[in-house]
């Protein structure tokens, strides 16, 4: 028991040595501040929000502040006699320059320096301090004009291929731009692929499934000046794509159903060019290589005493000109000329295809072996004919000019490259806008080998067309990430990174000095018990 007691002693001796001052919480001093309000925005009323940061907070009705002025310690004014009063309709208006003032207060063992430093929205503000220890910040802000609305959003990607890996190409245009914002997994460039039967979104270490649908999102961010809208209407690759907001400046894009193809190009559209027959001439078999295709002879069993380099030339549907006859067209009688035409490749022609021939719409027909048949009825032009040149016609590697009469159309002189000596990616000829490689080494070429977009075409189109007709007649002659889900809230959610505030900083850094003094009072109060139970036993034993 002594020894107890002896212990009890010396601990409250202990006690008694230490000065008050440590058991006191530290006082901190605040010497700089940078504050952030609602920038003010044409049209717009102004913004009263509190403000609270670590140590301080912003108080209505300090040192004689109006709440006819002052709203949460914060007051607008338009000029040193005039303000915004809280609760009214008025707004900014542009271009206007206005004063703003915050009253602070310092929370708990917090205080202002005499030489306190202050920021509004990132502009140097002055100060003024009171015998209370408030102050004051103030500084000008200019109303700045609303936001224009984007009204629509075009954007394109690299169609999913089979066993190809996605891609991720940054959008950077004059009104937006895609990031990654927000916790989305798996997001590149602010854009993700998920695959639609799982729900994960897939890395470029994963490639396209056979069968599988994706569904592809950009996160777009609206740029200054700029917001969206329920109202912006959206395209990826041409295809209507649906748009979620998750506030006026950052909107998600996507489209869904995304089938990986063959990864082969799509030829939609032809404008094919031939000699057309005149009087007197022999027909022309001048093979055909265009953008993609080409004619070619011996396909679909076509026969090379009626085709020669793909082409045939009938008199009749069953009368033909044998290739290498001495016989001629005659001026005024009509013919029918057959283009067999094969995909390159890397090409596939596409199931509605449509095309013309020395300007005239011609009728395709498809085969099993992906190639096509477009065949023209051309009447022969009279002796004496002049061509007359039409505007620069083109594709990806050569321009030609053709005749622009309604029974002719021929190609006039031979198709020649396109040049490009200034290298601004347009032929210095025809000015023919050559493709663009992105970062991805994709192209922001169009697939579609159209030279006249402007014109229309009519095409019969037979997914199981006949072969071409060759009567021979009696003639003159993933593995995937599968750990990582995809975030279901970024498509409807804010998905905004969540940070601890100033203000919550501030109320746990308050709750800690509450512990503190908490626990230092039970040992106080534990102390003094000893020292009563050392009396208390003391007595006792002198009693005794």
């Amino acid at each position: 028991m002594k020894k107890l007691l002896s212990v009890l002693l010396v601990a409250m001796l202990i006690l008694s040595m230490v000065p008050t001052s440590v058991f006191a919480a530290k006082a901190e001093t605040i010497s700089t501040l940078d504050l952030t309000v609602t920038a003010p925005v044409a049209g717009e009323k102004p913004s009263y929000n509190k403000i609270e940061g670590r140590g301080y907070y912003s108080d209505n009705g300090l040192h004689g502040t109006s709440t006819r002025i002052f709203k949460n310690g914060i007051a607008w004014y338009k000029s040193a006699s005039s303000y915004f009063s809280p609760g009214t309709t008025a707004t900014f208006e542009a271009n206007k320059t206005y004063t703003v003032k915050i009253t602070l207060t310092a929370k708990g063992n917090f205080s202002f320096a005499a030489n306190v430093t202050a920021k509004i929205n990132g502009k140097s503000a002055t100060v003024d301090s009171f015998d209370d220890g408030s102050i004051m910040v103030e500084t000008t802000l200019t109303a700045t004009k609303a936001p224009e609305a984007i009204t629509s959003v075009s954007l394109n990607v690299v169609n999913p291929v089979i066993n190809k890996t996605p891609t991720y190409a940054k959008v950077d245009t004059a009104q937006y731009f895609s990031e990654k914002y927000g916790t989305v997994s798996n997001c590149t460039n602010g854009v993700t692929w998920t695959n639609q039967s799982n729900g994960i979104n897939i890395t470029i270490n994963n490639p396209f499934k056979e069968g599988a649908k994706y569904k592809v999102s950009y996160y777009l961010t609206a740029k200054t000046g700029y917001k969206f809208t329920s109202n912006t209407a959206c395209t990826i690759n041409g295809s209507t794509a649906s748009i979620s907001l998750t506030d006026s400046t950052h909107a998600i894009v996507s489209l869904s159903n995304l089938v990986p193809g063959d990864g082969k190009r799509v030829v939609d559209s032809l404008s094919l060019n031939i000699t057309a027959p005149a009087d007197g001439a022999k027909p022309s078999y001048d093979k055909i290589d265009g953008t993609g295709y080409y004619s070619d002879n011996g396909i679909n069993g076509v026969s090379t005493r009626i085709y020669k380099n793909g082409i045939a030339w009938y008199k009749s549907a069953s009368s033909f000109i044998s290739p290498g006859t001495t016989e001629t067209f005659a001026g005024g009688t009509n013919y029918i000329l057959k283009i067999a035409l094969t995909p390159k490749d890397g090409y596939k022609f596409a199931d509605n295809v449509t095309a013309k021939i020395n300007g005239k719409s011609a009728t395709v027909e498809r085969f099993d072996d992906g190639s096509i048949n477009a065949s023209v009825t051309l009447t022969a032009t009279k002796k004496g004919h002049t061509h007359t040149a039409s505007g620069w016609k083109n594709d990806e590697g050569y321009h030609w000019k053709v005749c622009t009469d309604s029974t002719c159309g021929s190609l006039i002189g031979d198709k020649v490259a396109h040049t490009d000596s200034n290298k601004d990616n347009k032929c210095d000829v025809c000015g023919y806008q050559k493709a663009v490689s992105t970062p991805e080494g994709t192209t922001n070429e169009v697939t579609s080998t159209t030279q006249t977009p402007a014109e229309e075409t009519t095409s019969k189109n037979t997914a199981s067309a006949q072969k071409p007709d060759n009567t021979e007649t009696n003639n003159t002659d993933d593995t995937e990430d599968t750990d990582i889900p995809t975030d279901e809230a970024t498509d409807t959610e804010d998905i905004g990174d969540t940070e601890t505030t100033g203000a919550e900083a501030s109320d746990q850094e308050d709750g800690g000095n509450a512990l503190l003094w908490i626990i230092l009072g039970a040992v106080l109060v534990l102390a003094a018990g000893s020292v009563v139970t050392f009396i208390v036993l003391k007595k006792k034993k002198q009693a005794k």
